[in-house]
């Protein structure tokens, strides 16, 4: 299967303004939904098979069509670009490229659920991103095509619950990344006692397809991607590959077609793939599954799970104990401490695997994690204490004999481990620049 480009603009062009947006056809949806009923786009989304691409592919139109039927006076649309989760660039490598589009969709989310305001929330961190949706919010409504904070761009911290859509919205109301107990199409933003305000919050891609949809048809769309999930996604492939990058391609494409055809397969020939991780949030996939077709569903049945599309490789040549230890140190350290069994508990787990990665372990202690495992979920009010359980199991389960190898002895792997976090990316060189944690972090 060959890329495909709807999301990227063709001959990888920087889109500067919005008439150069509107010269590759931009806009186009936007027409079409204001000359719709709401409802209508909200159905064209439901035919067209859209499933949100920030990680749970939840079904588009079902949190559109929810938020629009609820009462409540006041509702909101909100872009959750954060992309704090480790081997994913998809969102910010958009923005560089053409930031329209997402303005663009969520004005047609504003029409169709019947919002007030509309909001983007980026980490502040994000210089070009930031600057070049700032310009496109400006161009909108220089061109009359929407109206002074009909969408407004909110900047928040470097942290990973700012990715978390309650975190994001606990943001833009005031406070700090912290998790709220109620879903947002409960207790969106701004809450008050007598105004629950229901918001939908998806992510810059999910947006982006969305304007696509409106503008080319849901047959268009449908056409496209796999029986389980319609259209493209951009992956990103990270790590221990040739040609690291974003590659988009349609969903169903088969994950070895993504390492070996676009990624180029391993970086080095004398170290052959041992594991592929999507994020930090799902179980490992193993070289016995790379013929896995890249959606929901197949991710899912194999076992793993697709994310946020974004690939973190490991070969041979790295060591599984301390890749544990560094996905679960960075949970630990993310964690909000809301929840002391998630807090205490990934704190403890990554004590454990430092303890066994440097030879000082023992079986007790690959039980104990285990035990810790059952119990970090109890009573939280987020997904992250889940992922700590998700992936110290697998990595456990998967890679027991390498554990055990571990005990006793120091680690003799040749390559070092690492989060996979992107900070940047290096399109001249196509080499991914990660975020260098403190030294403490790594302990």
């Amino acid at each position: 299967m060959g890329s495909q480009t709807i999301l990227l603009p063709e001959n990888n062009q920087i889109i500067k303004n919005i008439k150069n947006y509107e010269d590759i056809g931009g806009l186009q949806g936007l027409k079409n939904a204001l000359n719709m009923k709401p409802t209508d786009v909200i159905e064209t989304l439901k035919k067209a098979g859209l499933r949100g691409r920030g990680g749970a592919g939840f079904p588009t139109f079902i949190k559109w069509g929810g938020v629009r039927s609820d009462p409540s006076p006041k509702k909101y649309v909100v872009c959750n670009g954060s992309e704090g989760e480790p081997g994913t660039y998809k969102d910010r490598f958009l923005l560089k490229k053409n930031p329209y589009p997402l303005v663009e969709g969520l004005l047609i989310a504003k029409y169709a659920i019947g919002a007030t305001r509309a909001y983007i929330g980026l980490k502040a961190k994000y210089k070009i991103p930031v600057a070049n949706v700032k310009q496109a919010i400006l161009d909108f409504e220089k061109a009359g095509l929407c109206e002074k904070d009909d969408v407004s761009l909110f900047l928040g911290p470097d942290e990973y619950l700012f990715g978390e859509e309650r975190g994001l919205l606990e943001v833009l109301s005031g406070g700090g990344a912290m998790p709220r107990v109620a879903p947002t199409y409960i207790l969106g933003a701004f809450p008050k006692p007598e105004e629950h305000n229901p918001t939908v919050v998806n992510n810059i891609e999910t947006f982006n397809h969305a304007t696509h949809i409106l503008a080319k048809g849901s047959d268009w769309f449908r056409s496209i991607g796999s029986e389980d999930t319609a259209g493209t996604t951009i992956f990103t492939l990270s790590g221990n590959v040739k040609n690291p990058g974003m590659y988009e391609l349609p969903m169903g494409t088969p994950f070895n077609v993504l390492l070996n055809t676009h990624g180029g397969g391993p970086e080095d020939s004398n170290f052959p793939i041992k594991a592929v991780f999507s994020g930090v949030a799902n179980p490992v996939l193993t070289p016995d599954k790379f013929e896995t077709p890249l959606d929901f569903g197949s991710m899912k049945k194999a076992g793993s799970g697709l994310g946020s599309s974004g690939f973190i490789v490991f070969d041979e040549g790295v060591c599984m104990v301390e890749a544990a230890a560094i996905f679960s140190s960075f949970l630990a350290r993310e964690s909000c401490g809301q929840c002391m069994p998630c807090k205490i508990g990934c704190q403890n787990i990554s004590s454990l695997l430092w303890k066994i990665h440097q030879g000082k372990g023992s079986e007790k202690d690959m039980e104990a994690i285990l035990l810790q495992c059952g119990h970090v979920t109890d009573q939280t009010r987020c997904f992250l204490s889940h992922e700590e359980k998700i992936l110290m199991e697998s990595f456990l389960t998967t890679f027991k004999q390498e554990f055990l190898d571990h005990l006793g002895k120091k680690c003799t792997f040749p390559k070092k481990a690492f989060l996979g976090k992107i900070d940047d990316f290096d399109e001249k060189a196509q080499k991914f620049h990660l975020v260098n944690y403190p030294q403490t972090f790594m302990t």
